[in-house]
């Protein structure tokens, strides 16, 4: 819970190092590296992960498909590791495309003043969600859902979908039909969620730009 992380500007220039405590508790910038993946074919659908519950940060909650902090010295695309340690999917930096560079602070997350680069990249991966092999200490299930359902979560014209169906897959039981909500998620900072998911669409449409 202490790894070093490098603290940065807003615009990413390099300061210092820091353990990840430090950089937490004194509200620093630093990065993290986030993950979407997108299946092929449209409409456009993604995959989830529900964060387990002893997590410190947003436990049960749904988050994008793997999320972490870049270490000391990382890359951006370095943050593949993710994908392969909380998913047990195989991928490469190759395999990533790159979305852009968001800024996000909120002091909800559970380790105090969280400053964050956000690296997007999204992965395009066809393979059923039973296939998947998540970390059990980091991922409680995965869940499937279609971006243009969850946006309704946050269609305010004329009233927003109270939930939305998906299917969620837990380890060592067959995937089943659910209904999510807004409360499900993860919580939304300065219109995060609306962002990627209409960006996914794009994706998936093979339009752009594609940015956030």
């Amino acid at each position: 819970m202490d790894e070093p992380l490098d603290i940065v500007t807003a615009t990413g220039a390099h300061v210092r190092s820091a353990g990840r405590r430090e950089v937490h508790d004194g509200g620093h910038w630093h990065q993290v590296f986030h993950c979407l993946v997108v299946r092929s074919a449209p409409p456009a659908r993604v995959v989830l992960q529900r964060r387990h519950r002893a997590k410190v940060a947003f436990p049960g909650l749904l988050d994008l498909s793997a999320t972490g902090h870049l270490s000391a010295g990382e890359r951006p695309v370095d943050g593949v590791r993710e994908l392969n340690e909380e998913l047990g999917i195989q991928v490469t930096p190759a395999d990533l495309v790159p979305i852009g560079v968001r800024l996000l602070a909120d002091d909800d997350g559970g380790e105090g003043h969280n400053r964050e680069r956000v690296h997007l990249f999204f992965v395009t991966d066809d393979r059923p969600l039973d296939h998947y092999d998540p970390d059990p200490d980091e991922v409680e299930s995965l869940v499937e859902v279609g971006a243009g359902d969850l946006l309704r979560l946050f269609d305010h014209q004329p009233h927003p979908a109270p939930s939305v169906e998906a299917c969620e897959w837990q380890p060592g039981s067959p995937p089943v039909q659910v209904t999510i909500d807004r409360s499900d998620l993860v919580a939304p900072v300065d219109g995060y969620w609306i962002v990627l998911l209409v960006m996914a669409e794009r994706f998936v449409a093979s339009e752009g730009p594609l940015a956030i």
